[in-house]
């Protein structure tokens, strides 16, 4: 996937929200080097990006060391895992809002330019969201997953968003609390349903922010039949007293036609088609606020 330079509309830095990415990272080199530059070439003057590496042996430590212009903190040493490494880097950060990007994953042209004009338009939201482009293990793009508009306590019935197009006030994330330590794989699922749980105003984007790598190393993919994937989901929805995610072919497609009739109420017919025309990385058509 190409990557131009985001246009940068002239505005003065003081007037603009400040962006905190956080990166954890474990011998994912060749991708994270197109992380970071999805990050710079934003084009975005108040951005810091903040890489915490578990102490990789594929060239990670060396290629951070010659990014100091472009990462605003990093380092590489043996941690307790990706939990650990958000926590870390979530003590690191300093902007008023906070993205998580994996290592394997991008931002598109524009995203945080998209998320500032939302912030602008509608203050009193805590959370933006945006849909998430589906990429392949060479970038090229395989489709596009649409946010589902709805209230963030409704995620919990299973309209979770992805985190590569999510961004939270950082204050609404010190009353959440910190990262569970505990879980390798569904960590962002119970991050998203202590939020889900207060319930605060959501702002959603029509228009790809993120995107999300298919590749064989992904944990998305390796862990989708492993036995800790499955202990992690039932604990989780033992936590919340509920089922979590739709169980069985046909409850997932109900899932997914709920999913687009909300969509289209909120953002019109138009918004299906323009799914189908991966509007990623262009100027969103609707913006609107679930309180």
């Amino acid at each position: 996937m190409s990557m131009g330079r985001a246009s940068t509309p002239m505005a003065s830095p003081d007037a603009l929200p400040s962006f905190s990415i956080i990166t954890p990272s474990l011998n994912q080199h060749r991708f994270l080097r197109v992380c970071v530059a999805s990050v710079e070439m934003q084009g975005y003057p108040t951005v810091e990006q903040i890489v915490i590496d578990g102490g990789s042996a594929d060239g990670t430590r060396e290629f951070l060391g010659h990014c100091s212009d472009v990462v605003s903190y990093w380092q590489s040493e043996p941690d307790r895992g990706q939990s650990h490494a958000l926590n870390i880097a979530l003590s690191r950060a300093s902007g008023a809002w906070i993205g998580w990007q994996n290592a394997d994953d991008v931002y598109l042209p524009g995203a945080l330019w998209q998320v500032a004009r939302a912030i602008t338009l509608h203050p009193k939201g805590d959370v933006v969201v945006g849909d998430t482009l589906l990429i392949d293990d060479q970038g090229l793009p395989m489709g596009t997953i649409g946010v589902c508009p709805v209230a963030a306590r409704r995620w919990l019935e299973g309209f979770w968003p992805y985190n590569q197009s999510v961004f939270f006030r950082r204050s609404l994330l010190e009353r959440v609390g910190r990262i569970d330590e505990t879980l390798r794989l569904h960590m962002d699922t119970d991050l998203l349903a202590r939020v889900a749980q207060l319930d605060p105003p959501v702002v959603y984007l029509e228009a790809a922010l993120g995107a999300h790598r298919k590749h064989a190393g992904a944990k998305t993919i390796s862990g989708a039949d492993d036995p800790a994937s499955r202990v992690e989901r039932e604990l989780l929805e033992q936590r919340y007293g509920r089922r979590l995610w739709p169980d069985g072919r046909l409850a997932r497609m109900a899932h997914r036609l709920r999913s687009h009739l909300v969509r289209v109420r909120t953002f019109g017919l138009g918004s299906l088609v323009g799914r189908l025309a991966q509007r990623s990385g262009r100027s969103s058509r609707a913006v609107v606020m679930v309180p």
